[in-house]
């Protein structure tokens, strides 16, 4: 399927590691604000990367959050772990990346992946296509690692609250898509390669899921589209 931006996905073996080269151009092409919120989640880590931090990025692509992270702390002495399932993004990340030694990439399953303890773990439209009862158990994972005070910042495309309302935002996101150049076959081909991959919550969803993994403190901190952000604080 052409899903745009030269990436052909087949939706029974969905993965964009054989288009990594072109997955930072799709991704601008179909998150909104993709790299403004990058640069509002390295902002706001610097409040958890005190010296000698430990941060975990799950989903670390080809390093591009993780570079808008390490540029805003250009001297702080912190470790950050990007995990991938996938060794083209691990190897692309880590060229991006290589000439900061903080950073290092892993390619590793999370869902079983021994989390060190860590002030910061980031995971930027990732769990959605984790199935959700493997979701909660990496979810719980996450929190019993962090750090008293430590966060978890995470992004979701998310459902409407109802059928009407999720229309409207499905409708907007795909004049969204539209607009930045990607044709009306890409979108639907798209779509249609998500089915049984992306499992998207709604807003209350996640948070729920959120607090029965033990986070308390959460804060909604972007909404746009069917897309969403949150802060959760242990």
């Amino acid at each position: 399927m052409d899903v745009g931006s030269q990436i052909q996905l087949n939706s029974e073996s969905w993965s964009f590691a054989d288009a990594w080269d072109h997955f930072d151009e799709h991704i601008q092409q179909s998150v909104p604000n993709c790299q403004e919120q990058r640069e509002y989640i390295a902002a706001l880590a610097r409040f958890f990367l005190h010296k000698d931090a430990r941060i975990y990025e799950i989903g670390v692509s080809t390093g591009a959050l993780a570079a808008a992270i390490l540029a805003h702390l250009p001297e702080r002495e912190i470790e950050y772990i990007g995990l991938d399932i996938e060794s083209s993004m691990i190897q692309a990340a880590q060229s991006r990346l290589q000439s900061d030694a903080r950073f290092r990439a892993e390619e590793a399953n999370v869902d079983t992946y021994h989390f060190k303890e860590a002030t910061l773990v980031v995971s930027y439209y990732t769990l959605q296509f984790i199935p959700l009862k493997i979701r909660k158990q990496v979810l719980r994972s996450i929190y019993a690692a962090l750090a008293p005070g430590g966060a978890l910042i995470i992004y979701e495309k998310t459902n409407g609250e109802g059928a009407h309302i999720q229309d409207m935002l499905t409708q907007l996101y795909y004049d969204f898509k539209a607009n930045q150049g990607l044709s009306p076959e890409a979108i639907f081909n798209k779509a249609v390669s998500l089915r049984g991959i992306s499992m998207p919550l709604s807003l209350e969803e996640n948070r729920q899921l959120l607090r029965e993994s033990g986070f308390q403190t959460i804060e909604l901190i972007y909404r746009a589209y069917c897309f969403a952000g949150y802060l959760a604080l242990k």
